[in-house]
């Protein structure tokens, strides 16, 4: 993303959510702050009949649709984890790595009191996000247990913002990182994940979903990623970052986590989106891993 704006695949992904809530028949994440957290241009569109008749048409759902359901499984996945985490490890913190648009604090946080928010992301969206937060609360006043942690990635490690910040080493912490390894070079991502764990806890657990090489697709789905890779070449986010999901195992391994879980497109499809009548589906271009600190 540029300085001195909002990233706009995080509009992109609200905008997602936002059509999902509002048009898809039993959703399988719903959002409903999502309308009000995009741009004002992404709300024009999705206000528009006729766009949305064609946004939400069986020919787009069996192929944009794949986007929408990386969005939406995604976020499922990870808040699905998070309940069960809070509720069985009594784990007490939150930190939502390159937090974008997501509304988590407006949705959930007041259902968790005892679970302190850490909202980590590049100043620029952090400010537009802040204010957006504010004006969709009917209170006007966010969560008193969410804190925001502005952090440069580029220039400074994930340890350093959120040593300024509340957050404690000395107990377990739910980090959420997702829709933001793809931007990243692998290298940034596997130096990002040791320093995850240079900081949490033991028994700590990260949630990130990461992007397979289209070369190693198929069909519509290869497709699919290399016109995806163009549109965020078009959006000024470019897709850099792809693995091998045995080798990012062996990488991880060697940190000290432990690979809990490793969901391709087709596990995430047959978990949240088999026999949906509007087609929707998971990306193969994509996977979901959840990993534990030993």
């Amino acid at each position: 993303m540029k300085a001195g704006r909002v990233s706009r695949t995080a509009e992109a992904a609200a905008a997602l959510r936002a059509n999902h809530h509002l048009n898809a028949s039993n959703p399988v994440f719903s959002d409903s702050y999502a309308f009000d957290m995009t741009n004002a241009r992404w709300r024009l569109l999705l206000n528009n009949t006729l766009f949305r008749k064609t946004l939400n048409s069986d020919v787009l759902n069996k192929t944009l649709g794949k986007l929408t359901g990386q969005v939406v499984g995604r976020s499922r996945y990870t808040e699905d984890l998070l309940q069960q985490a809070i509720e069985n490890h009594k784990i007490q913190q939150y930190v939502i790595v390159g937090a974008g648009l997501d509304s988590f604090v407006l949705r959930l946080a007041n259902q968790y009191p005892q679970l302190k928010i850490f909202e980590v992301d590049h100043p620029d969206t952090q400010k537009t996000k802040i204010e957006k937060l504010k004006k969709v609360s009917k209170s006007k006043q966010l969560p008193a247990n969410v804190e925001f942690v502005s952090i440069d990635f580029e220039k400074e490690k994930l340890s350093d913002a959120l040593q300024r910040s509340g957050f404690d080493s000395n107990h377990p912490a739910f980090f959420s990182w997702l829709g933001t390894t793809h931007y990243l070079t692998p290298q940034t991502t596997l130096a990002t994940l040791q320093n995850i764990a240079s900081i949490a806890g033991q028994n700590s657990e990260v949630v990130m979903d990461y992007s397979i090489d289209y070369k190693e697709l198929h069909g519509i789905e290869r497709f699919g990623a290399f016109a995806l890779t163009h549109f965020t070449k078009f959006l000024k986010e470019p897709l850099i970052g792809a693995f091998a999901s045995q080798d990012l195992h062996q990488q991880v391994e060697k940190m000290g986590y432990d690979v809990l879980e490793d969901l391709s497109g087709v596990d995430i499809t047959e978990r949240y989106f088999s026999h949906r009548p509007d087609h929707i589906r998971h990306t193969h271009g994509s996977h979901l891993i959840h990993l534990k600190l030993l």
